[in-house]
């Protein structure tokens, strides 16, 4: 299940972990975080507080609708899952995990531990956000804009709060369109 390596390849899959709480486990997150601007962030974390991290972010990944079918009907969770090949987008098979997943799983975890009431509670309802931000990555919202324009009311909370979840798994891994935004395939010519 673990690395060979200290450095994460983000086009090579990890195995499934075995606990059915998570889709990865600590040492594929720490393994992820090892070369990334969050690394400290993550280091900094007790075992206890990866563990909960990282299933706190599964359970809000599971509230999304993914393509494909899992791999055994009666598996805890939506992954592992085969999915076939498309375009661009490579064929998903029952034993790994693809990076995508990965990535977003365990920066959804950071920032979930990071910011505990960022999907629900911690501010009233109709607030508008300004500037948001993950690690490096950052959006600010011009005066008077509306940060839920992205995704509309009907989306999973999850992709209304850190729409960046959309953009690694929009089109290779989830299904359908949710509110304002429409997930569309890309065309190469």
């Amino acid at each position: 299940m673990a690395f060979t390596t200290p450095e994460i390849d983000l086009e090579a899959p990890v195995s499934v972990p075995a606990s059915g709480a998570s889709y990865l486990d600590q040492t594929d997150a720490t393994t992820y975080f090892a070369n990334s601007f969050n690394a400290a962030a993550w280091a900094a974390l007790s075992a206890t507080e990866k563990d909960t991290a990282l299933a706190e972010a599964t359970r809000w990944m599971e509230t999304l609708c993914w393509k494909g079918e899992k791999c055994d009907p009666a598996q805890p969770l939506a992954w592992p899952r085969k999915i076939d090949g498309t375009g661009c987008c490579a064929a998903v098979t029952c034993t790994t995990l693809p990076p995508a997943l990965i990535q977003a799983t365990a920066e959804l975890a950071l920032a979930l531990h990071q910011n505990k009431t960022a999907i629900i509670g911690g501010g009233s309802s109709g607030q508008v956000i300004k500037s948001a931000q993950l690690g490096s990555m950052s959006v600010t919202y011009a005066d008077g804009a509306s940060s839920t324009s992205r995704y509309g009311a009907k989306a999973p909370l999850v992709l209304q709060k850190f729409p960046w979840i959309g953009d690694l798994l929009g089109e290779c891994f989830l299904e359908g369109s949710y509110g304002n935004s429409r997930i569309i395939a890309r065309v190469r010519s």
